[in-house]
């Protein structure tokens, strides 16, 4: 996902899911086409653009890593908390994975 509006329509009509660095919105969409992700990490989460890019790489890593775990037809925003600073890459990928294999998005 790349448009503003995407973002905003998966927060405000999704569902919302709590991790402890993170937040994932999940929208289910009318279709069974390939699942849409999107990362937010803001400035409020760090100043630093080089840790919010790391931040942001290491998710859409471990969502890479876990795409056999999610099913299609769905739109998803992760949301990182200040937390996740903290937290190394390999952190970041088990606290993704372990959301995902709960199985929070599949209704």
């Amino acid at each position: 996902m790349k448009r503003q509006e995407d973002f905003e329509k998966v927060k405000e009509e999704g569902k919302l899911f709590q991790a402890e660095a993170f937040a994932v919105a999940i929208q289910k969409r009318e279709d069974s086409e390939q699942t849409k992700f999107g990362f937010v990490v803001s400035t409020k989460v760090s100043g630093m653009s080089t840790q919010r890019n790391r931040v942001k790489r290491a998710l859409s890593e471990a969502v890479r890593h876990n795409l056999n775990l999610i099913g299609r037809g769905y739109n998803m925003v992760f949301l990182a908390k200040k937390s996740i600073i903290k937290k190394s890459t390999e952190e970041i990928m088990k606290e993704v994975e372990s959301t995902l294999k709960k199985g929070l998005f599949r209704e």
